[in-house]
């Protein structure tokens, strides 16, 4: 009986860390739950493309998923930084 209680208990902890976050979306494991994803999206911008990226502090590199326009921020922003390093 005690093992039993034990096991459940074991299936409840497990199953909380599968849970999704309250954002509506899933969480992308692989590439294909990315085309899953995008296939459910009308607009371009909110489109997933996911790399394998070395994440700083790691050699490993790990599956790095962001929306189309969350990639052109980072672009854009990494863009103005330079431009107004340069004026000096």
């Amino acid at each position: 009986m005690k093992s039993i209680i034990v096991t459940l208990g074991f299936i409840v902890i497990l199953s909380g860390c599968e849970s999704t976050d309250d954002d509506g979306i899933p969480r992308i494991r692989s590439q294909r739950d990315a085309d899953a994803y995008n296939a459910t999206v009308s607009s371009t911008g909110e489109r997933i493309f996911c790399e394998r990226e070395r994440v700083i502090g790691s050699n490993i590199r790990q599956l790095v998923c962001l929306t189309v326009n969350q990639r052109d921020a980072i672009a854009r922003a990494a863009r103005e930084n330079i431009n107004t390093n340069d004026v000096r």
